[in-house]
């Protein structure tokens, strides 16, 4: 059994310990298969037999692996002062051509960027839309095609990425979204979670791509620049504007990423997450008639409402149990700034770090019965997603989701008008979720659903 909370400790300093255990791996790609094909399985079956901290070789790198609940704790407490983020997302940074970006910068300037860019991706920002994710939704079931089984998650893609495009960016991506889609897909899988070779980045399709999203940037911003916040409320694209004029934290070279941003956001993160709680619906038949009724009740008297929407109680632990169930974001990658020593182990500066943020999950000690789907976890007094340290699905410290809220919102209120709306028939009916992970979890593309508006 791994150690419990107590029983771990952790030191900031150089330390005399000895190095983590190394995991037995193939000869020349050590552990890259299972890191690659299933990072979090992988990664829970290595805590399990290994205890919270371990190493693992990859071709040309070794990396140190913490996990479970205290490497959580140790995340959220130590990590701006023992990790930094720029070499995991230098090279996606070149890509969107910016040298500035929010998920790569650490400290003041990370601080900074974080404040700029939190009026957009908040939950007041979607509360003010909610006709719009209604609308966006609705409309997206009526036009499914009759008579056809689709696949989930790139419906789902195209929905969450017009919603978030529509409300954060003031457009939507229309007949971009394929491009959006290919390119950041691609430069995530060869930049950043090294999945797929650097040749992808070099075929024609992509490049195409590439340079259809930039675009699709441009004139996002082109159209801002036209049309300032007199008659309208600012959104985030004339808050970056105006960053980019004053110049202090951001430049001219780095508004790319912001006017991406929302599409990059919904892709592989809240599209993931609601193919994921739609399939946990129609895995349980009757949770699916509970949340059914509460979605039809959101829709009767004044409507689909802030305060309606915050008092969803079944949808939401459905939500909550999706997100430590299935997450999307099961580890961080980090450089270790300062050494420290963590369980009797230590960690040297200048080496990479996974942190499993999302093994707590499947700790039966922190969350019994782990991989059973259970809403009555977040009810009182098990309360699982308030134990500290156990329920990380927005990773922790100071680079956690600064779009959490926004992204609640949005898939509650996603789901809940498709399920009122439309008719939906899971295609076969007793199909079994299976998963891909590049490069982030989501459903395979055999997941289907048929659509047909009630």
């Amino acid at each position: 059994m791994t150690p419990t909370s107590t029983e771990i400790n952790w030191k900031s300093g150089p330390s005399n310990a000895p190095l983590p255990p190394l995991v037995p791996g193939l000869p020349i790609i050590g552990s890259a298969i299972p890191m690659y094909t299933d990072v979090l399985g992988f990664l829970i079956q290595q805590y399990e037999r290994m205890g919270p901290i371990f190493r693992i070789r990859i071709p040309g790198e070794t990396f140190t692996i913490i996990a479970g609940q205290q490497a959580n704790l140790f995340m959220a407490r130590e990590g701006n002062d023992h990790f930094r983020s720029k070499e995991f997302w230098q090279d996606m940074d070149r890509e969107l051509g910016a040298k500035t970006t929010l998920i790569s910068s650490d400290g003041e300037v990370h601080t900074r960027l974080r404040q700029l860019q939190k009026r957009g991706y908040s939950r007041s920002t979607i509360e003010a839309h909610l006709d719009k994710v209604v609308e966006i939704a609705r409309r997206a079931a009526a036009d499914f095609p009759a008579g056809k089984a689709l696949s989930v998650y790139p419906w789902l893609q195209g929905v969450i990425t017009e919603q978030l495009g529509t409300i954060i960016a003031g457009t939507a991506p229309g007949e971009y979204v394929q491009d959006v889609v290919k390119f950041v897909r691609t430069a995530l899988l060869v930049h950043v979670t090294r999945q797929r070779p650097g040749l992808l980045a070099v075929l024609p399709g992509y490049k195409r791509a590439r340079q259809r999203s930039f675009e699709l940037g441009n004139r996002i911003l082109d159209w801002h620049r036209a049309h300032p916040p007199v008659d309208r409320p600012a959104n985030l694209m004339d808050d970056a504007l105006a960053a980019a004029e004053e110049g202090s934290v951001v430049t001219p070279q780095d508004l790319m990423p912001f006017a991406l941003g929302p599409y990059i956001a919904g892709l592989d993160t809240a599209a993931s997450t609601a193919a994921f709680l739609l399939y946990a619906l129609f895995a349980d038949p009757d949770l699916r008639q509970r949340v059914q009724a509460e979605a039809d009740a959101l829709f009767t008297g004044e409507g689909v409402t802030p305060a309606r929407v915050r008092a969803l109680d079944v949808l939401q632990r459905v939500f909550l149990e999706t997100l430590r169930r299935y997450p999307i974001a099961p580890a961080v990658q980090r450089t270790v700034t300062r050494p420290f020593e963590f369980a009797g182990h230590r960690v040297d500066a200048g080496g990479r770090i996974f942190i499993g943020t999302t093994v707590a999950h499947f700790i039966p000690e922190l969350h019994p019965d782990p991989y059973r789907f259970d809403i009555d976890r977040y009810l009182a007094p098990r309360n699982e997603n308030k134990i500290q340290g156990g329920f990380a699905p927005f990773s922790l410290g100071a680079h956690n989701c600064l779009g959490a809220g926004l992204a609640e919102v949005q898939i509650m209120v996603t789901i809940a008008s498709l399920l009122h709306f439309a008719d939906l028939q899971m295609e076969p009916a007793g199909y079994i979720l299976r998963t891909r992970t590049a490069p982030t979890p989501a459903p395979t593309p055999d997941f289907k659903l048929r659509v047909k508006m009630r």
